[in-house]
């Protein structure tokens, strides 16, 4: 095998013939951009201690790289490093690696599993996208951020939790993720915008520790933007009646979020003209032992008539 290295920086590996596993050699801190990209016949490399820096596009392309070891002092990872890596089939991601950059690993068709390190902050645009055997993600509470079509086409991807820092997700983040049926959104989710998860997904959110459920193809991303907001109260409720889900309406009545009578009058007129009468139930119980009966209604049905 042959580097060459300036100053810690291997800026260029040229391979030997019929060679397919490398070692990097101590005393480099950094792979350099492209430095591996397109070394087609790679199969295996081990970054020594020491290494800390993972240039743009690095292992780009690099088609049956299958074993990459990452040492503990590695503590950024370029765009693209390993976009286009077909064979890669798993990935830890060292401990110091606070951000994945975009298209980090973008077309890793075999990636069966990633590690996440426990102090991410951030998931770049088209990071795993692409990854179509992806089974399961496991992100930190410390995540903030996940870009524009940071999983897309994960197809594989079964299930997903959303830490709670997280307090939006952009279109097309999950999007052609067809085998993907859960998804856990917390409470402090402030936006979703359409098409961030495909329609069969069923959504499963949190408010004050109580637990909701929805279905992607809805649409109703709105839900979840400031729930105490009267008419984003309301659309979380209509939907419940719709589905006549009286259980998780009763639950979510009692978060308090809705306390005019007004809009209340309005979701159970909702309810007896869609003939959602169990959700009926639900909210005139609700109405009569939290709200009260509105002026008009009590004038409607006075005793003294």
């Amino acid at each position: 095998m042959s580097f060459e290295i300036e100053q810690g920086i291997l800026k260029r590996y040229i391979p030997e013939k019929d060679e397919t596993a490398v070692i990097i050699p101590e005393g480099v801190r950094m792979i350099g951009e492209k430095a591996f990209a397109g070394c087609n016949d790679l199969f295996s490399v081990k970054l020594s201690y020491g290494v800390e820096n993972i240039g743009r596009d690095a292992f780009q392309d690099c088609k049956a790289l299958l074993f990459v070891k990452l040492p503990e002092t590695v503590t950024r990872i370029g765009v693209g490093a390993f976009s286009g890596c077909d064979e890669l089939g798993e990935m830890t991601i060292p401990e110091g690696v606070t951000y994945i950059r975009d298209l980090t690993f973008q077309n890793c068709k075999n990636m069966r599993r990633v590690i996440l390190p426990k102090h991410l902050t951030k998931i770049g645009d088209r990071a795993f996208s692409g990854c179509n055997q992806l089974l399961t993600v496991k992100m930190p509470e410390t995540a903030e951020q996940i870009g524009h079509h940071a999983f897309s086409g994960c197809y594989s991807l079964k299930s997903i939790t959303i830490p709670k820092g997280i307090r939006q997700l952009s279109a097309q983040t999950f999007g052609g993720c067809g085998g993907l049926n859960f998804a856990m959104i917390p409470g402090s989710m402030e936006q979703i915008e359409i098409q961030a998860f495909p329609g069969q997904t069923i959504l499963h959110f949190m408010i004050q520790e109580q637990l909701f459920s929805i279905s992607a193809s809805d649409h109703i991303y709105a839900m979840f933007c400031q729930p105490q907001q009267p008419e984003h109260t309301k659309q979380i409720i209509r939907h419940f009646i719709f589905l006549n889900d009286a259980g998780s309406l009763e639950k979510f009545l009692q978060c308090g979020f809705l306390k005019e009578i007004r809009i209340m009058d309005e979701l159970i007129r909702y309810a007896i003209d869609e003939k959602k009468y169990e959700s009926q139930v639900v909210l005139m119980n609700y109405k009569n032992q939290y709200l009260g009966f509105e002026d008009s209604i009590r004038d409607k049905f006075s005793l003294d008539d």
